[in-house]
C-alpha cells in the first residue's frame, strides 16, 4: 500500500516566496485538507483561520513598506494602472487569447538577464515558445497556438498566474 503524496515544508515556503515576488495582495491555498490564507499587509479581513500564516507573510512584505501608515494601500493601487494603461490603446480584434494550462510564476526570458521570448509588435510561428509558467521548478512552455503577430502581453514578468488566465493576444496571420 502506498501513501498519497502529501506537501512539504519546502514546497509551502516555495509557494510563499513565489506569493510574496507576486503582485498579489493575498492569497488562500488547499492543499491535503489544510487551508493557508495569507496577505501581503496582514491577514485578509474574511480569513477564518489566517492568523497562524500572516504573521509568516506579514514580516516579509514590512520590507516593501515604506512606512507602516495607513499610506500602505496606495503602493497597491499604484502598481494596478500600470498594466492597464496599456490595454484602452490596443486594438484586439480578432485576436486569439494565449491562456495558462497552469497556476504558477510567469516568465517573459529562458533565465534572468536575457531577452525575452517574444515583444509587443513581433510575428511568431505556430509552436513558437512565447513564456514559461514555472510551477514548483517546473518549468512549463508556453508556445503560441498559432502563428500571428503579438498584440498584447497580459500579464507580467514574475506574476503568479491562475489556470486559464490570460497571457497573450495574438492577431493570427491570414493565410
Amino acid at each position: 500500500m502506498t501513501m498519497p503524496e502529501r506537501v512539504t515544508h519546502r514546497e509551502v515556503r516555495e509557494i510563499l516566496r513565489t506569493f510574496q515576488e507576486s503582485g498579489w495582495a493575498s492569497m488562500t491555498l488547499e492543499l491535503d485538507g489544510m487551508r493557508v490564507t495569507v496577505g501581503k499587509d496582514g491577514p485578509p479581513a474574511a480569513a477564518g483561520n489566517a492568523p497562524a500564516p500572516a504573521p509568516t507573510a506579514a514580516p516579509v512584505a514590512a520590507p516593501l513598506t515604506a512606512a507602516p501608515t495607513p499610506q500602505a494601500p496606495p503602493a497597491p493601487v499604484a502598481s494596478t494602472p500600470a498594466p492597464s494603461a496599456p490595454a484602452p490603446a490596443v486594438d484586439t480584434t480578432g485576436c486569439i487569447e494565449v491562456r495558462s494550462q497552469t497556476v504558477g510564476a510567469f516568465w517573459v526570458s529562458p533565465s534572468p538577464g536575457d531577452p525575452p521570448f517574444v515583444q509587443v509588435g513581433q510575428t511568431v510561428e505556430a509552436g513558437q515558445q512565447i513564456a514559461i509558467v514555472e510551477v514548483m521548478k517546473l518549468m512549463n512552455p508556453v508556445l503560441a497556438p498559432q502563428g500571428g503577430e503579438i498584440v498584447q502581453i497580459c500579464a507580467t514578468n514574475a506574476d503568479l498566474v491562475e489556470f486559464d488566465q490570460v497571457l497573450f493576444l495574438i492577431r493570427p496571420t491570414d493565410g
